[in-house]
């Protein structure tokens, strides 16, 4: 993406690699995070992590301008949300050779780490819980069928 925003259409400017390093944080903070409330919580954390990051995030963002522009707490609340540090990861790493990003980094590592947090709970969460059985004391199966189908019985199904 940074490669096509770069080079193809122009409208990057600054490190490539700085570029697609802001670029990839991006998508992992959102894309992990989405994963980690769906995987906590189902197709209902899916939905609440996809409206937290679109419709809330994206509108919230101040990247089309400026967070500033936004009304009162609005584009501060943006800028805590991976789409609003995101943007301005991006314009700080293009525009202002990476001056500024801290900000930015510290949000969306946060996001990136509750990801795999919720991710981590939510695998632990479904984990079947594996009984521990004597096998020395189980009857044993054979898969191939019982005795009497081996010996020509009338019932076996040879």
């Amino acid at each position: 993406m940074a490669a096509i925003l770069q080079f193809w259409l122009g409208s990057l400017g600054g490190s490539y690699w700085a570029n697609g390093g802001a670029v990839a944080l991006t998508i992992a903070a959102t894309s992990l995070s989405i994963l980690g409330f769906e995987s906590l919580l189902g197709y209902a954390g899916l939905g609440l992590g996809a409206a937290t990051m679109i419709l809330i995030g994206n509108p919230l963002s101040g990247t089309a301008t400026a967070p500033e522009m936004l009304p009162g707490w609005s584009g501060t609340l943006g800028q805590l949300l991976p789409p609003g540090a995101g943007g301005r990861l991006l314009r700080s790493t293009a525009f202002f050779e990476g001056h500024g990003i801290a900000h930015s980094v510290t949000v969306l590592a946060t996001w990136l780490t509750l990801g795999m947090v919720l991710c981590l709970a939510g695998g632990l969460r479904h984990r079947p819980t594996a009984a521990v059985a004597d096998t020395a004391a189980q009857p044993a199966t054979h898969a191939t069928g019982s005795s009497s189908a081996v010996a020509g019985n009338p019932g076996s199904s040879r």
